[in-house]
């Protein structure tokens, strides 16, 4: 009730629209006008005398018609004035909008924060279009030896490389972790490749292999079959989802976990019977048979990871993985 109280409160007062502001006093001014001239008449009757027998009658039909065009003219401008308040819509008084957050001064990295599976990442267009905000897939070492991320290649775009900062609850400006070397996306369809590889900054970033920090990878997934259940974590959705295997191909799996924009980019795995997991591919998309145009205006029904086996051995990669748990 209150939210309509203020809103009602809050029209009034409001501008009108210039239409509005015209015909209201236009209309008043007519009307004036009319109350004079239909005093006029009655006071000059008075003082004429027909001359004639035969034009004796002409002073009272000329007065009745004189009345009747008064009339008409009275209703015509009555017309115009309920219009006018009826018809012109007062003119929208426009919202205010909230003042831009005030700029940060960049921050240090926090321990907690350090850059893994599961983090939120935001992705600083090198063409100055602007950027995208995605997950973080999982850690990976080049052949010589330098850290790096994979993630969604949509997350990145064409040309220059990249910079990618860390995305700590929405503060801004982020700390700088590093850029991309390598983007692959081909598109959203079928087997169309979809994946990324952000090279990180040296030693100096905090990095933790362990999903959401919390959930250790302990390998890679082989041996894929229908019916298993997949989980993925995304800082879109704020947590992980799981759901059935329903499709694998050459380089793709499909599996039924919610999931919504934000969350590309991050792991999809497997859980081992010790409570770790394997790395199994990097999400790319979802969707909704039910809405397939939905976009982010609704939560995925299904989700499609791109298979990371075949780029680890493609790009010379080294998964980064904890030590399992005895037995």
């Amino acid at each position: 009730m209150g939210d309509v109280y203020a809103l009602e409160f809050a029209s009034w007062g409001a501008s009108y629209s210039p239409a509005r502001t015209v015909a209201l006093p236009l209309s008043a001014l007519v009307l004036a006008v009319l109350a004079v001239l239909g005093f006029l008449p009655s006071r000059t009757q008075r003082r004429r005398r027909p001359t004639t027998r035969a034009f004796a009658d002409v002073g009272p039909r000329r007065a009745k018609l004189h009345t009747t065009l008064l009339t008409l003219a009275a209703v015509c401008s009555a017309t115009a004035l309920v219009a006018a308040i009826c018809l012109f819509p007062r003119a929208a008084t426009p919202a205010q909008q909230p003042p831009p957050p005030p700029a940060q001064a960049p921050i240090d990295l926090p321990a907690a924060s350090a850059i893994g599976p599961g983090a939120g990442i935001y992705v600083d267009y090198a063409d100055g279009s602007g950027g995208m905000g995605c997950t973080a897939g999982f850690l990976v070492y080049t052949s010589g030896g330098q850290a790096g991320i994979l993630t969604a290649g949509h997350c990145n775009r064409p040309g220059a490389p990249s910079r990618v900062t860390m995305n700590l609850g929405g503060i801004l400006p982020y700390t700088t972790l590093g850029t991309f070397s390598h983007t692959v996306n081909e598109g959203a369809h079928d087997e169309q490749h979809d994946i990324g590889l952000i090279t990180l900054d040296g030693d100096n970033v905090p990095r933790s292999s362990a999903i959401a920090a919390s959930l250790p990878v302990t390998g890679v997934a082989t041996n894929l079959q229908v019916g298993q259940q997949l989980c993925k974590f995304g800082m879109g959705s704020g947590a992980d989802a799981c759901g059935q295997i329903v499709e694998i191909t050459a380089s793709k799996v499909v599996f039924l976990a919610s999931g919504q924009c934000g969350d590309s980019g991050g792991p999809v795995y497997l859980y081992q019977r010790d409570g770790t997991v394997s790395a199994v591919g990097i999400l790319i998309r979802g969707g909704d048979p039910y809405t397939p145009k939905a976009g982010c205006a609704a939560r995925a029904k299904f989700s499609v990871a791109e298979l990371v086996r075949p780029w680890l051995d493609k790009w010379h990669l080294t998964a980064v993985t904890a030590p399992s748990s005895p037995g």
